[in-house]
């Protein structure tokens, strides 16, 4: 039988706040990579229309085309930024069994990876409110 430390038991309720952080950027992933899916399928389906669209019409397709493109990239860089940030959120509940089995004192770095999570995770949500203003300004651009 398996028996569990009162430190380790102690490691795993501290490990449960990062856990749930990880669901919250899997959860922001989903979002972020169905949106870029339907910048692509917009972006494919305006390619299309193009070629069958006369000179005044291209220009208009040629706008929105700009405007898909800038928000692809933004939405690229706000994927990467979740993804780093759930790279670092696992980094730390790693390292704190890491630092638990070696009977390290790790606190500092824990916190170093807890902030550079949240700032990655901040980073990511600021990302995705930019994306979200270009596409209301490409719908409505007043």
């Amino acid at each position: 039988m398996i028996t569990l430390h009162a430190d380790t038991s102690h490691v795993i309720q501290l490990a449960i706040g990062p856990a749930f952080m990880l669901a919250a950027i899997a959860g922001t992933l989903t979002v972020l990579t169905n949106r870029l899916a339907r910048v692509n399928d917009r972006t494919h389906k305006r390619r299309d229309d193009r070629g069958d669209a006369d000179a005044s019409l291209q220009a208009e397709i040629d706008v929105e085309l700009a405007t898909l493109s800038r928000r692809a990239r933004v939405l690229n860089a706000a994927i990467c930024m979740s993804a780093a940030c759930g790279m670092i959120v696992c980094l730390l509940i790693g390292s704190l069994f890491v630092a638990n089995e070696l009977g390290l004192a790790f606190d500092r770095p824990v916190a170093v990876l807890f902030l550079s999570a949240m700032g990655a995770l901040i980073g990511t949500y600021l990302l995705m409110l930019v994306e979200i203003f270009v596409a209301q300004h490409s719908i409505n651009p007043t």
